[in-house]
């Protein structure tokens, strides 16, 4: 078996929980109302009501995508664009990328990191293990790094790869393939660890990467599709798994 020289890490689920958070996201709301109601000089719908119709209404679309096993990425600009168009509300580009922004930003306030993340995370990096989160993200990836940078994380990482940057998700080939372009890593040298069966088992091992399945937030059960792996029971247990 090659020496492991590099780990790939999933975000969602297996770094960090996510929590929605709402005060969070009403406040942001209703600064993007205010400056909404300013720029197009009339009325628009109340906070909740944004919320309703654009935050949800995104969620939905993206979760709906999600489902049907798509591995192409969505524009996330065009959801919150045709969101806010169904309130026949139109917006100059900059604006609608400040709403984006305004609402990632309260986001912030529902990352929960593993309480074992900065330890492990420092491990790997000590045995001289190159790092890199690989994630689908709908979302823009400057606001997916500076959510690691928020939490404390991002010095441990030589590299992040979202799926709103290549435009395709896992189980892709192209998202483990361009993280270990940016690694200087082959396959065979690198391990990926994720909540997922789909992308984050059977993904990586169509590419040559050994997987391992953690149970920290999330459990999907290797025997739901028959699939042989090793479960962490927490971030914790990765040093250990890869010695």
């Amino acid at each position: 078996m090659a020496t492991k020289r590099a780990v790939l890490l999933d975000y969602g689920h297996t770094l960090v929980n996510l929590v929605r958070p709402e005060t969070h996201i009403l406040d942001a709301y209703r600064a993007i109302n205010q400056r909404l109601e300013q720029e197009l000089e009339r009325e628009v719908p109340e906070a909740a009501e944004l919320i309703k119709r654009v935050s949800i209404a995104v969620d939905d679309a993206i979760g709906d995508s999600y489902r049907t096993g798509a591995e192409q990425e969505v524009d996330i600009v065009e959801l919150y664009r045709n969101a806010l168009a169904s309130l026949d509300i139109e917006i100059h580009p900059e604006t609608l990328q400040w709403v984006i922004d305004q609402e990632q930003t309260a986001w912030f306030n529902g990352i929960v990191p593993s309480r074992h993340a900065a330890g492990v995370l420092a491990t790997l990096r000590e045995r001289g293990l190159k790092l890199c989160i690989v994630s689908n993200a709908a979302f823009p990836p400057k606001s997916m790094r500076d959510q690691l940078r928020h939490i404390g994380l991002w010095e441990y990482f030589d590299a992040t790869v979202y799926s709103s940057e290549l435009g395709v998700r896992k189980p892709n080939r192209a998202i483990y393939e361009e993280a270990l372009r940016l690694l200087g890593a082959q396959p065979e040298e690198a391990v990926f660890v994720g909540d997922r069966l789909r992308e984050d088992v059977r993904g990586p091992r169509n590419v040559g990467i050994q997987a391992l399945l953690t149970h920290e937030f999330r459990r999907e059960e290797p025997t739901w599709w028959g699939i042989d792996v090793e479960v962490l029971t927490s971030l914790a247990d990765l040093p250990k798994a890869i010695d």
